[in-house]
């Protein structure tokens, strides 16, 4: 790899180390207050907006989508590619190593919050009219703040836009749609994706600046 095109990758890189040196407090506002408004303003409409095109035909593409929010393929293909390259191939041990830990540390980082605050998944509104938080709750139907899938999505598909940054608009952007498709097929709230959205990002930049603490991955 060229010098020209090893500083342009560190370059692009950097939103890592802006984000968590100078502004990570903002993004944490924003998406706070983003949080907070959905909640009292939005979480609701959208649930009653798209209940009942619930198992409707037209939402078959979006459970495919959904499942790539889930954590298990990740961690094992992730595992496997680092354990085969530990030793033959450090700059792309790496790379493996950076989706495994960031779907690992994030997951379990994320059922921390969803025992204390005790949301109740959308389920029990159209079952039970529950609605809202109840706090220390160890029952899986009580875990819907915030969003298991969408810190994994958002978690490891910021990892690959840091790893491969020529591609990075396009790996967020997927992201985003695993996030969002929790809330098109009602399994989640829309401040439970913001918040574990943001969840997952934070430790992905985290976890990336301990990994790479120059900025470059050498990926393209």
């Amino acid at each position: 790899m060229s010098k020209k095109r090893g500083t342009k990758l560190i370059k692009k890189n950097l939103l890592c180390d802006i984000v968590i040196q100078k502004h990570w407090y903002l993004l944490t506002l924003v998406i706070a207050i983003l949080s907070v408004i959905s909640y009292l303003y939005l979480d609701l409409p959208l649930y009653e907006f798209l209940y009942p095109y619930r198992g409707t035909p037209a939402f078959y593409p979006i459970d495919l989508l959904t499942d790539l929010g889930k954590s298990t393929w990740y961690i094992i293909i992730s595992l496997i590619l680092f354990v085969i390259w530990r030793n033959k191939n450090p700059k792309r041990s790496d790379m493996a190593l950076l989706v495994l830990s960031t779907t690992i540390v994030s997951g379990i980082l994320v059922n921390i919050p969803k025992v204390i605050f005790g949301r109740a998944r959308p389920q029990l509104l159209a079952d039970e009219n529950l609605y809202g938080f109840f706090w220390f709750k160890l029952d899986v139907l009580y875990r819907s703040f915030p969003s298991g899938h969408a810190t994994t999505a958002m978690a490891v598909w910021l990892a690959f836009a840091l790893l491969f940054p020529r591609y990075r608009n396009w790996l967020i952007a997927i992201g985003i749609l695993i996030a969002l498709s929790r809330v098109i097929l009602t399994q989640h709230y829309l401040s439970d994706i913001l918040v574990g959205g943001w969840l997952g990002m934070m430790t992905t930049l985290i976890l990336y600046h301990i990994i790479y603490p120059k900025g470059s991955t050498g990926g393209n």
